[in-house]
This record gives structure tokens, sequence and C-alpha cells, in this order.
């Protein structure tokens, strides 16, 4: 049962994964390269700390649905860019998604349910980086705080499944849980 890998047993599948793609080296030229894409690499002492309270203090509680609308158009388009590749090699689309998460510091990610129950969806995120910068600024908080990596998620769910979904996130790294964990449901 998926419930039962830990996270080691999950970074091994990630490294798998990888394998595939990766480039002998990704920071050749001063860019950082992965299956033809090119990323930045943020302290989490800055970001997404700075930004979420930045926003929170300009749009009040509305700077949290415009972290979560920015990631799901991410996320769709995570989903669109590596559906090919994923079916060149043979590779569950999501094991692409965590692996390339992984490996540039967003979180050690797992689907631990798939649309099996009624098109729920639950993925947990070890590590999350949106989770660690608040901890390192703020310490714990009162709420979840990974509104950007909800909505890179669920922008995936709702590509894969074809229709509109609600997410939240059941556990928090930054509140004091083991780590993250989002439920994503079909809209009825």
């Amino acid at each position: 049962m998926k419930d039962e890998l830990n996270k080691n047993e999950v970074v091994n599948k990630i490294k798998r994964t990888l394998e595939l793609f990766q480039a002998k080296n990704p920071c050749g030229g001063g860019k950082i390269t992965l299956i033809d894409r090119r990323y930045v690499m943020l302290s989490t002492d800055y970001f997404p700390f700075d930004i979420t309270r930045d926003l929170e203090e300009i749009f009040n509680a509305a700077g949290d649905t415009l972290l979560y609308k920015g990631g799901e158009r991410i996320g769709k388009d995570l989903y669109a860019h590596y559906l090919p590749m994923a079916r060149t090699y043979g590779v569950d689309i999501w094991d692409i998604i965590s692996a390339v998460g992984w490996f540039f510091g967003w979180g050690t990610g797992t689907v631990i349910e798939s649309g099996e129950n009624d098109g729920r969806y639950r993925i947990r995120v070890y590590d999350s980086f949106e989770a660690d910068s608040f901890l390192k600024r703020a310490g714990n908080t009162e709420k979840p705080v990974c509104h950007f990596m909800r909505g890179v998620l669920n922008g995936i769910v709702e590509s894969i499944e074809g229709r509109k979904y609600s997410s939240k996130e059941d556990k928090c790294l930054a509140k004091g849980d083991g780590f993250c964990e989002f439920v994503f449901e079909p809209f009825k």
C-alpha cells in the first residue's frame, strides 16, 4: 500500500526516475537545466516567506490565493511539458513530477491516493520548501502555508482528470506535522 512508503523509499524511486533524464552537467554554462528547461535557485531564507508576507500585507487574505493561482498555472504547464516524456519513457507522470521537484529542492513528494476513491487524490510532500521557509523565518505557524505547492499539485491533478478540483492542505510541516499532505476532491 502506498501509505506504507517511507521517505527513503520515495527518494530511491525518485533517483531511479532521474537517471532517465539527468544531464551530465546540469549547471553547465551558468545555467541549471533538466529535461529541456532552465531553472533558478532561490534561498528559502527569503522565498517564499517574504513574498507571501508582502502579498498578505498588500492584498490581505487574497495573497494566498495569488500564490495558489500562480502555482495552479505552473502545475498545468508542468503536466503538459512532462507528459510526452512520461509516455516516451513509460514512466508515470507523477514519478517525473516528483523527481523534478526533488531535484530542485521543492520537496520529496509521493502520491498516496490517485483518483481511485471517487476521484480523490492525496499527495504527501516531505521537506516542503514553502514550509521550510516559514519555519526558518517565523517558526511554527497556526495554519498551513504551502499555497503555491497546493496550487501546483491541483493544476496537475486537474490536467490528469480533465475536471475541476477543490484542494486543501490537511497537514503542514510549518504547523508541526511531520510532512505536508494535500487532499484534492472533484467538484460535484
